[in-house]
């Protein structure tokens, strides 16, 4: 029976980096190593598309997807991207309802990256840029970080699935992430691991939850695997997930 291609997609802000957002040499190497043993690795973030290329290619990761799915290929040469339509007026209208735009905001390829209004809680920015957007064929969702805004439909799960169809990659996909905005994630791969630390939302999204702190998680992950592939060669996510939850 031929081997299955392992697909590893891993989110970047909490899930590689630490609670100060430095990224963990340690995962990076691991991913280096999963690569070298066959593993298809792929970054996915909510990161500007500029941003995601320059860590994915220091990293020597050859595919990503970035601004929340809107957008993924190879570092810096984008492979599909899904804009904004009029992104101009949409930014326009929310600026002038308080939102500010992000550092990144001028360097994305289709998405919109806002900070909440000044004094302003997070729900209640939500709650606003809903009733803003509700006659645009729009979604958002806030990473922790920034609120982002994109085409109904498109997520990071659509984002990596799209990626995948163009690069002509099958196989079985292990999802890594932190945040609410990687649920969509874990609702496409075939084994979704998290932190017992992450929202409640993508805990019950995801297969298994680790006790563990969200970087922790993640090498306790990244490394089982590579101990695995290296003694096997291959391996099945339904014998890991069979593994971990024992």
């Amino acid at each position: 029976m031929p081997k299955t291609t392992l697909i590893v997609a891993t989110d970047i802000d909490g899930t590689l980096t630490d609670k100060n957002r430095k990224i963990s040499l340690r995962a990076v190497e691991l991913l280096r190593e999963l690569q070298k043993l066959g593993a298809v690795v792929i970054l996915i973030s909510s990161h500007a598309f500029p941003a995601v290329s320059t860590l994915a290619d220091y990293l020597g990761i050859e595919f990503m997807v970035a601004e929340t799915g809107v957008c993924g290929g190879r570092p810096w040469r984008p492979i599909y991207v899904k804009p904004i339509q009029a992104r101009e007026e949409v930014v326009r209208m929310v600026v002038e309802r308080g939102f500010i735009p992000t550092e990144s905001n001028n360097f994305r390829l289709g998405d919109i990256s806002l900070y909440p209004p000044k004094n302003m809680g997070i729900d209640e920015a939500l709650e606003l840029l809903r009733d803003i957007l509700k006659c645009y064929d729009l979604d958002f969702t806030y990473s922790g970080f920034a609120i982002h805004v994109f085409p109904r439909g498109v997520n990071k799960g659509w984002g990596l699935k799209t990626l995948l169809k163009y690069i002509e990659v099958e196989g079985e996909i292990l999802a890594l992430g932190d945040g609410e905005n990687d649920i969509p994630l874990f609702e496409v791969a075939d084994l979704s691991i998290t932190s017992i630390h992450s929202p409640e939302k993508l805990r019950s999204a995801a297969d298994i939850v680790l006790p563990y702190s969200n970087i922790s998680t993640t090498l306790y992950v990244l490394e089982f695997i590579e101990k695995l592939l290296r003694l096997r060669g291959g391996i099945s996510l339904r014998d890991i997930k069979r593994i971990l939850v024992s």
